[in-house]
């Protein structure tokens, strides 16, 4: 705090250099906050950028998936879950996702239609009729949020190591 002082007609000043030398250094820490804040949502943590895509399992296995790591509550977002040739038994592909993550989520359509959808005590599995696949193929589940916070997930193919991912929901 600064007072004012006048001594024989000269005005002195009174000031408090440590109260406003931690000034500074409490507005550099702002500044520096909102620069990270900034950064990180450029970089995709609270919408769309690089940091918000993600993939998991790799180019020789069986499945591989798409999604966003970041979403916001009762918002849009999607799985795309891409199928590797000779995973078809008898002319199904079996893909299961687990329960706990489905009753995070509503699911809005599943493209290409399951021919059914089977429910067990941990997951739900939706059956696609396929003929012979040649090339890879994919299924895309369109979901919306119905969870605020993290949200684990699980994605498989009948009796293969599933895949597991995260996603952080915002309010």
């Amino acid at each position: 705090m600064t007072k004012i002082k006048q001594v024989n007609g000269d005005i002195h000043l009174i000031q408090d250099l440590d109260y406003q030398r931690r000034s500074w250094k409490v507005q550099r820490v702002g500044w520096v906050a909102m620069g990270l804040v900034a950064l990180a949502a450029l970089l995709g943590l609270f919408g769309s950028g690089p940091l918000s895509s993600a993939t998991t399992g790799g180019k020789g296995d069986p499945l591989q998936l798409e999604y966003k790591r970041f979403g916001r509550f009762e918002a849009s977002t999607r799985l795309r879950i891409h199928i590797k040739p000779g995973v078809e038994r008898e002319g199904q592909v079996r893909v299961w996702l687990n329960r706990n993550y489905v009753e995070g989520v509503q699911i809005q359509e599943v493209i290409p239609e399951p021919e059914r959808v089977e429910a067990e005590p941990d997951r739900l599995t939706y059956v696609f009729h396929t003929a012979k696949l040649n090339q890879p193929t994919a299924v895309t589940f369109y979901l919306q949020t119905q969870q605020v916070g993290l949200l684990s997930g699980q994605v498989g193919l009948a009796e293969k190591q599933p895949l597991n991912f995260s996603q952080f929901i915002y309010p």
